[in-house]
């Protein structure tokens, strides 16, 4: 038999699981991304980046390989905005997680939706270098003034 106090929480858990069940499928859909604008970033990050999709809710959260974005957006259901972190070169899958407004959603990912590039390196050129490269063109010149 029952008593009062396990009757009463067994009342409370069973609201507590209805409002959470009703909070899990009461209007959510699946999130889907279909594209990220730019797709491609450097491996420093900070590139600003618009992403697409369906099924977005307010709030949300954004991975570019499992790296949490910052500066998360919600724009809209169809549209966050956010700026990349850092990561390794190569391409990540870019995921869209809803913030809690209907738990238990999978996130939506769009695989091998952005790619970190290495800077380029632009080479240094030494102040002997740079010297030599001087004195050889000054010689051109002298030369081709001659002709």
């Amino acid at each position: 038999m029952l008593t009062k106090p396990r009757l009463s929480r067994l009342f409370v858990m069973t609201l507590l699981s209805a409002a959470v069940a009703a909070k899990m499928y009461a209007g959510c859909s699946v999130t889907i991304v279909t594209s990220v604008t730019p797709n491609t970033g450097t491996t420093a990050g900070g590139t600003a980046v618009t992403i697409t999709g369906s099924g977005f809710f307010n709030p949300s959260t954004v991975t570019f390989g499992g790296v949490a974005a910052t500066n998360v957006v919600f724009v809209n259901g169809t549209t966050i905005t956010a700026t990349t972190p850092a990561h390794a070169a190569g391409a990540v899958d870019v995921a869209v997680t809803d913030g809690g407004v209907c738990l238990g959603n999978p996130p939506g990912t769009l695989t091998n939706g952005f790619t970190y590039t290495a800077p380029v390196q632009v080479p240094a050129l030494s102040p002997l270098a740079l010297a030599l490269l001087a004195a050889m063109l000054l010689l051109i010149g002298v030369w081709v003034m001659k002709k």
